[in-house]
């Protein structure tokens, strides 16, 4: 599952990746984060297409559902982190089939995910696209139905996941979910995922993609556990004696 993202750069760079967002500031106190885990519900920017326009936006991460009630909230909420890629159009019973036409962007720098060698604690690894500084995960988002205390519908969003490749099953390998990874997408296709037109032949078929282990980039790194999120030394490559070889 995709509970650790890092965007260590600044929003400016969203504006260069997509023009046509204008030049309207994106009033969030958001500075590069080289580490951000999902359960801690943290704010984040998230590209939206709404009434033909596309808008930069701070959504919180974890989708609020209308079914959650606030005494259970925070547990429930924990497992809205994340949407199976084969949920948003196979199963029609499913939350994210009903707001699948509720589509966003998750700009990112890279994600972490845990590798099981057999010892005492798992190896955490950064992986990034190798060819792109920034990317752009697919996810869906709502408007929590509770209002927050200034009276607001927060956004809420999630981030979809797939199985992983070659390269991801091998990191990825152990957990509750393994072997998943982020859905990840060539530019073509992260820019088709905001088009309000889409079929929901045309969604599968951009769920079903997957990025190529060669396009990934990816190196262990230090412990992640209570570390500043904006700390640059938390993406530092670490050499492991005896680390076995990913594939």
């Amino acid at each position: 599952m995709c509970y650790h993202l890092s965007f260590s750069t600044d929003i400016a760079s969203i504006y260069d990746l997509l023009p046509e967002l204008g030049t309207v500031p994106l009033d969030i106190d958001f500075r590069p984060t080289y580490h951000m885990v999902g359960q801690s519900y943290p704010q984040w920017p998230v590209i939206t297409n709404e009434g033909g326009q596309l808008k930069l936006k701070k959504f919180e991460w974890g989708v609020i559902a209308p079914y959650m009630k606030m005494e259970n909230l925070k547990k429930e909420r924990m497992w809205m982190l994340n949407v199976r890629s084969e949920r948003v159009v196979g199963d029609t019973k499913s939350y994210w089939h009903r707001i699948r036409q509720n589509r966003c962007l998750v700009p990112a720098t890279g994600f972490y995910e845990f590798r099981d060698v057999g010892w005492k604690k798992k190896v955490p690894y950064h992986i990034k696209l190798s060819d792109r500084r920034v990317f752009l995960l697919p996810g869906l988002f709502n408007y929590s139905h509770t209002p927050n205390s200034d009276g607001e519908l927060v956004g809420t969003f999630a981030i979809l996941i797939r199985n992983g490749n070659e390269i991801m099953r091998g990191i990825h390998n152990s957990g509750d979910n393994p072997y998943r990874m982020p859905l990840m997408l060539t530019q073509e296709l992260e820019r088709e995922w905001l088009n309000p037109a889409l079929t929901d032949l045309d969604i599968q078929r951009i769920c079903d993609y997957e990025m190529p282990s060669g396009a990934l980039e990816y190196w262990p790194v230090k412990s992640l556990y209570r570390t500043d999120p904006y700390d640059e030394q938390i993406t530092a490559p670490e050499n492991y004696e005896g680390l076995p070889t990913v594939i």
